[in-house]
């Protein structure tokens, strides 16, 4: 039983007669474990020392690097070994601190990353570029010398290309044919679930939980190169792994069967390391915490110097004993268990030393950033309010933490339509829009959307509901002249065209040739429309009356913002419940987000589901749970917009896409926040700011839906035509996109149906 102790770091073990300080070392392999264990025995064996108590050990068994680290974080491990880019890692986000680097032959504290072919294999190189299409072993993705250095290499000298800014495993992918990167399908470097398996192609374990992983035969270096061996074209691994697999080999290879691959494309025999190298990397390190105090990393460090000294040569004509550098085959295939099989000692590093910062060269650090590329530099959000600004400045930061590509940034607009401006001008990149707006953005700036909200149906759209109090049996849809209506905002999808259009389509309200904010003026006794008043809407007199019900103060008054307290669906709800509004037009999800204790301010505390009901169009009630019967129609789901026509780039595009997708991935709904920030959730008294709140993820779209025509429908587009008059007609066929035709031609007769029904 493995023994845990969380007080303080010095007990004593009277049994054994000395003081002793339990050590805990994280392993990431049974292999591994086993060795830990062995040297924990090891250590029980060795006779008591009165004036230099001997510490006693225990090992924690994890899965990967990236669970120890989080361990030694949370204080439930003391020490691990990691390479450079690891302890980058672990500096940057978990506070660890190097205490001890391995040394290597001659007093070594670095190595050399090379990559090494079969000779002969590669003779039609002249540069990087020819590498594309090989079959390549890595030791790990999380390597230095066998990773990091030869990926930023490749992407610098601009032979790989950035496929994702943010998962530089997918740019390898597409540039190699096949290989071995152990932990590729991790869920640290693949955030996504949408890594390919082709640098698992070449790998040598088949067994599931070990082919690709850590366990496999071909992880480290010396599996890279038996890799190579089997499979490859191309490894990359530490200068030092050649002689090491030439002395294993038994004379069956010898050195001139390989040679090394220089990064400027030529070729070198092996023994030239030193001037056909690909960088040099720093010898791997033991780290801790930085949470622990001088004292205790001084004894942390007297304790490695004590295994050292104790288990650091090889005992020759006793294979029973323990030595600290051995591996494989005493402890299964697996090489580098605990330390790298090639130190020859350990050297502490002053406590002046013991930062990431300080231990990693600028070379390295520029490597590590390097492999973060991203071509696109940044991504600027346009809203249009200052609580949307603020929420925005608070995801900035968050996606920062996380070192997320490309920067985002905020802008804040006077309204959508100085967003869609500046979107189209450069001056911000993308918004969140909901249909009507996206319709008014394809149609006067050429914005498309990219990725969609998904609420909780199966498909990118919600049902528009018209919900009035159950004690209010007289409000009906049939007959609404002289009620007091509630609306998200002025041509809103949901909340304005689709209802406007089922009044109008069905001779309910009189069209004004499509002057809908003038038919509604006329038909309903008081409104809140939040946008009436704007001259970006009304087409000649001001409706005063559909703001009536509004409750804004100042500029916020009946403004189709956040600074209107009723705008939204939210906002719609709102002024049904306490605006004297007789019924509202919202989405599916409005009521239930707003009921039965689930919203605490205080005008929302005592609703109760059953205190509403949807109105159908047939006059009838229904419960709110029955939406998909009793609705007006369907409205696809906001959605991200950026620039599109001439100025689209997929480029771009791709790179605002990943960057949201891994975002909603660390920040979504099933994200467990360490930074408080939630992106589909929003600070009462405000709802859906810049996210619907009911938003469970954003699903990119196929780029034949990113044009408004087929993303909104044929549907939409007819009823957005019906209740506005600067809609513009729809163009004429032989200029509408293939898709749009097809749309067209298998929709038609539905449609003339539905607004009838």
């Amino acid at each position: 039983m493995w023994r845990f102790f969380l007080f303080p770091f010095l007990l004593v073990q009277f049994s054994r007669g000395q003081s002793v300080t339990p050590i805990r070392w994280c392993t990431i392999s049974p292999a591994e474990q086993m060795k830990c264990e062995a040297l924990g025995e090891a250590l029980d064996k060795v006779p008591p020392r009165p004036n230099k108590p001997l510490s006693s050990l225990d090992c924690i068994q994890v899965m990967s690097h990236e669970e120890c680290m989080l361990h030694l974080d949370q204080r439930k491990a003391d020490l691990v070994a990691l390479n450079p880019n690891e302890i980058f890692i672990g500096g940057r986000y978990h506070s660890l601190v190097p205490l001890m680097k391995e040394s290597y032959d001659g007093g070594r504290k670095n190595y050399y990353s090379v990559a090494i072919t079969h000779k002969g294999n590669l003779t039609h190189m002249r540069s990087l570029h020819d590498l594309k299409g090989k079959v390549a072993c890595f030791p790990s993705v999380a390597s230095m010398g066998g990773w990091v250095i030869p990926i930023a290499n490749l992407i610098h000298s601009g032979a790989m290309k950035v496929v994702d800014c943010n998962n530089h495993i997918k740019s390898a992918s597409e540039f190699f044919s096949g290989g071995c990167a152990v932990n590729i399908l991790t869920d640290k470097y693949n955030p996504l679930g949408d890594n390919s398996q082709v640098l698992c192609s070449a790998c040598g374990s088949e067994l599931p939980g070990q082919h690709c992983t850590n366990q496999d035969k071909y992880a480290g270096h010396l599996g890279a190169f038996q890799c190579l061996i089997n499979n490859g074209h191309i490894a990359f691994v530490k200068h030092a792994t050649v002689a090491r697999f030439l002395n294993r080999s038994e004379g069956m290879y010898i050195e001139e069967d390989f040679e090394l691959v220089c990064v400027d494309g030529t070729l070198a025999p092996v023994r030239d390391y030193e001037r056909c190298n690909w960088g040099v990397v720093p010898s791997n390190a033991i780290v801790t915490t930085s949470a622990k105090s001088r004292e205790q990393r001084r004894l942390l460090q007297e304790f490695l110097k004590d295994i050292v000294s104790l288990f650091g040569t090889k005992e020759e004509g006793d294979p029973d004993s323990f030595y600290l550098f051995e591996s494989s085959p005493k402890y299964g295939q697996i090489h580098d268990l605990l330390l790298s099989d090639d130190t020859e000692t350990l050297v502490e590093l002053a406590a002046s030393q013991q930062s990431f910062k300080k231990y990693l060269t600028t070379d390295i650090v520029n490597h590590i950033n390097t492999i973060r590329s991203c071509p696109v530099k940044r991504m600027k959000l346009c809203v249009t309010s200052m609580v949307e600004y603020g929420k925005c400045l608070q995801m900035t930061t968050a996606l920062h933490a996380r070192d997320l590509k490309p920067e985002m940034e905020c802008l804040r607009g006077e309204s959508n339509f100085d967003c869609m401006a500046a979107i189209k001008k450069g001056e911000a990149d993308i918004s969140v829009f909901e249909a009507g707006d996206i319709y008014s953005a394809g149609l006067n700036y050429e914005l498309v959307p990219i990725l969609a909200e998904q609420y909780n149906l199966d498909t990118l759209e919600y049902y528009v509901v018209a919900v009035s109090k159950e004690d209010d049996p007289d409000t009906d849809v049939l007959y609404l002249r002289g009620r007091m209506t509630c609306h998200p905002g002025v041509m809103h999808g949901g909340g304005w065209v689709i209802p406007m259009a089922y009044l109008i389509n069905n001779d309910l309200i009189r069209q004004y040739q499509c002057n809908s904010v003038r038919a509604a003026s006329e038909y309903f006794q008081k409104a809140c429309v939040p946008g009436a008043l704007s001259t970006y809407y009304r087409q000649d007199t001001t409706h005063l009356n559909l703001c009536h019900l509004c409750r804004g103060s100042g500029l916020g008054y009946c403004a189709r913002d956040h600074s209107e307290p009723y705008y939204g669906f939210t906002g719609a709800f709102r002024c049904l419940v306490e605006g004297g509004g007789d019924i509202a037009f919202v989405k599916h999800t409005t009521v239930k987000e707003n009921v039965d204790g689930r919203r605490k301010e205080w005008w929302a505390r005592n609703q109760l589901t059953a205190d509403y009901q949807l109105v159908c169009r047939d006059g009838t009630r229904a419960p709110v749970t029955d939406y998909e019967s009793c609705n007006l129609g369907r409205v696809r789901s906001n959605a991200v917009v950026t620039r599109g026509g001439d100025m689209y780039n997929k480029t771009e595009v791709q790179a605002y896409t990943n960057l949201l997708l891994y975002a909603q991935q660390h920040f979504g709904r099933d994200s467990e926040d360490e930074w408080n920030f939630n992106m589909f959730g929003s600070q009462e008294p405000y709802a859906d700011l810049i996210f619907q709140d009911a938003t469970q993820q954003l699903v990119p779209l196929p780029i034949e839906e990113q044009h408004y025509h087929p993303y909104l429908g044929l549907e939409f587009l007819n009823a957005r035509y019906e209740v506005d008059c600067t809609a513009g007609a729809l163009p004429a066929l032989p200029c509408l996109p293939l898709l749009l035709l097809t749309l067209l031609t298998t929709t038609a007769a539905a449609n003339l149906l539905f607004w009838r029904a």
